[in-house]
């Protein structure tokens, strides 16, 4: 996979950095500021570094008209609906590594997966029990393990009862789940 080189400018920060590490919001003619990650509106194109706590202070306190020096009209709970479009993105991924045979179910299934080194990386459950945790961990000494979703959540997005471990097999559709995921832990935690 050819690593994404190209940066911009986070209009809040100043800093330059990857694309990939930045949120993409679309500036409209008559002022309005929204979420443009697949650039698909007409506009100005704005880039703000990938954080939900920076995102909650700038619509805030900062004056986004001053910085870029017009009439701003940011969407009603803009960190909210970004983090929602982030979920949604790190599950719709999960579901096409499911469709495509990439993702196993349930913690024996995942151990078995990682110790045979099919495993790209482990999603476990937010509340998942401290037992399994543990074991899991272990598991994944040499392994990254991300912890975004809740089990319910995940049990809707399957329409599976108890879903708490998950392995995403290596494969060509691993990096795209993982960007995904990574994109909406990055937010959550920036």
């Amino acid at each position: 996979m050819v690593e994404e080189l190209e940066t911009r400018k986070c209009i809040l920060t100043g800093e330059v950095r990857k694309k990939s590490d930045l949120l993409r919001f679309a500036l409209l003619p008559n002022g309005d500021l929204i979420p443009d990650f697949n650039k698909k509106f007409k506009g100005k194109g704005i880039y703000v570094s990938n954080s939900k706590s920076l995102l909650d202070k700038a619509f805030k306190t900062v004056k986004i008209g001053k910085i870029l020096h017009c009439n701003v009209n940011p969407c009603q709970n803009l960190s909210e609906l970004v983090e929602k479009i982030l979920a949604a993105k790190g599950l719709e991924a999960l579901n096409l590594a499911r469709k495509s045979g990439n993702l196993i179910f349930g913690f024996e299934k995942v151990k078995e997966s990682i110790l045979k080194g099919k495993t790209a990386f482990v999603v476990e459950a937010t509340d998942a029990g401290a037992d399994g945790k543990k074991k899991m961990s272990a598991l994944c000494a040499n392994l990254e393990k991300i912890v975004i979703y809740d089990s319910k959540t995940l049990e809707r997005a399957f329409n599976r009862d108890t879903v708490i471990h998950l392995a995403v097999l290596k494969s060509e559709i691993s990096s795209m789940v993982y960007n995904n995921l990574k994109k909406y832990e990055n937010y959550l935690n920036g």
